[in-house]
């Protein structure tokens, strides 16, 4: 019974396999991403193949690998619990354990080193498109590989296997921290590169030029060197940083889900229940100040037929693609929410009835002139052409709540969709008996 009950484990395990392949939809990614996203991993291949021809085998070396491995799994397992954020590039501090590799061992171990942690991410993660993942450690191997041979490179007077004491132990840690930025760059440049074909739109500083992502960088740099300098003195030290990698790994995860959950998941612009609670504190800061305020409600027209005719996934790419041109054209003047299915709404601070109306004509004009690409799925190269509806309210005496104001621009946008669509409508300001 308890091979028979193995058996079928397996049996289940090879099917959840098979099935993850195919889900991986690698082949449905357009030119040139797909080639870029295949030639990755294959020179990774070949390059793991030179530096294992060239490597001289010690016990030692292998021993001290597998335990740095075994250190990268472990702090994994660790935060295992803690859910990854999707969307955002990955912190998972792996380069602390490939920074350690690259420096106290030969390139070869470099390169090998995502392996056993990609597949150990495959056997514990759960729906997760395969070909991301292999491209993504292809990525990571070729990055520290390169630093790990730049390391050795370095003549011994100024680095070499052991930091020595006195100016030779701080050029020897400059030497470390130069070959980290190298690794960094590439995995970075690797990755964006990626982006760029599969969204040209996107820009650069948003993914990684940011406050919080330098910051987290120089953090796991930091700890990357840390623990090199541990591990080049007594590997047997490196069980140590575990715990430090580990908490920190915990921290950044958890920062990433808080700050999340502002957003919503399809469009990433500010979520129903952020928005509202953010649009509450403006309007009744506009209120105590007499300041001018306009609420905009924009609600994409036959916006249903989409998703109808061309499923989900690529309605969802089409709302992506609105919240896109929405943003972009308001050039961060106004506080952007989803606010329905297929509905935004913008606060627009400062702002009175006339140039809420030129900033929604503004953008009117800009998704009616912008067509939106498929780039991924079935309906890849696909191209639509939508149009969106209106509706303005501005703050005065009779609105003095929040609720009020979104009432009055949601009746604008009724009027707007009742008349036409694809129009700006103004609902007008209440008028003050006496």
């Amino acid at each position: 019974m308890a091979d028979i009950r193995m058996l079928g484990r397996a049996t289940r395990s090879a099917s959840s396999l098979v099935r993850g392949l195919r889900a991986s939809q690698v082949w449905d990614l357009h030119e040139p991403l797909r080639s870029y996203v295949v030639a990755v991993p294959v020179a990774y291949v070949a390059a793991l193949t030179f530096a294992g021809v060239s490597t001289t085998w010690r016990i030692r070396s292998v021993l001290v690998f597998l335990a740095l491995v075994a250190c990268g799994v472990a702090a994994t397992e660790a935060t295992r619990g803690v859910r990854e954020p999707q969307g955002t590039l990955a912190r998972d501090l792996q380069s602390v354990w490939y920074l350690a590799i690259a420096i106290t061992l030969p390139p070869f171990y470099a390169l090998a080193a995502p392996i056993p942690l990609a597949v150990h991410k495959l056997w514990r993660t759960r729906r997760m498109l395969i070909y991301r993942r292999v491209f993504s450690h292809a990525v990571l191997g070729l990055a520290y590989g390169l630093a790990s041979f730049a390391f050795h490179s370095i003549p011994a007077t100024v680095a070499g296997p052991e930091p020595g004491s006195g100016l030779h132990a701080l050029s020897w840690v400059a030497a470390v921290v130069a070959c980290g930025v190298i690794g960094l760059i590439i995995n970075y440049g690797a990755v964006m590169v990626a982006i760029r074909l599969s969204d040209p739109d996107v820009r650069i500083r948003d993914v990684i030029g940011t406050r919080d992502s330098l910051t987290t960088d120089l953090l796991e740099l930091s700890l990357a060197v840390s623990l090199t300098l541990v591990v080049a003195l007594n590997p047997v030290l490196m069980a140590l940083a575990l715990p430090t990698v580990v908490l920190c790994r915990r921290y950044l995860m958890q920062s990433q889900l808080v700050a999340q959950a502002r957003f919503d998941a399809k469009t990433g612009v500010l979520n129903a229940g952020t928005w509202q609670r953010e649009a509450t504190a403006e309007f009744y800061r506009a209120l105590r100040s007499d300041a001018p305020l306009a609420l905009v409600m924009v609600d994409i027209d036959h916006f249903s037929s989409v998703n109808e005719t061309a499923g989900l996934d690529t309605g969802d790419q089409v709302l992506r693609g609105i919240a896109r041109t929405l943003t972009e054209n308001l050039q961060e003047s106004g506080l952007v929410g989803r606010f329905g299915g297929e509905q935004f709404a913008i606060l627009l601070p400062q702002t009175g009835e006339t140039q809420a109306r030129r900033i929604a004509e503004r953008l009117r004009d800009h998704v009616a002139g912008e067509p939106i690409a498929i780039e991924d799925g079935s309906h890849a190269g696909f191209v639509f052409r939508l149009t969106v509806s209106i509706g303005i309210a501005v703050l005065d005496r009779s609105r003095r709540a929040l609720a009020e104001l979104i009432g009055a621009a949601d009746g604008a946008l009724s009027e707007a969709k009742a008349t036409g669509r694809n129009k700006v409508c103004v609902m007008p300001r209440t008028v003050e008996p006496g």
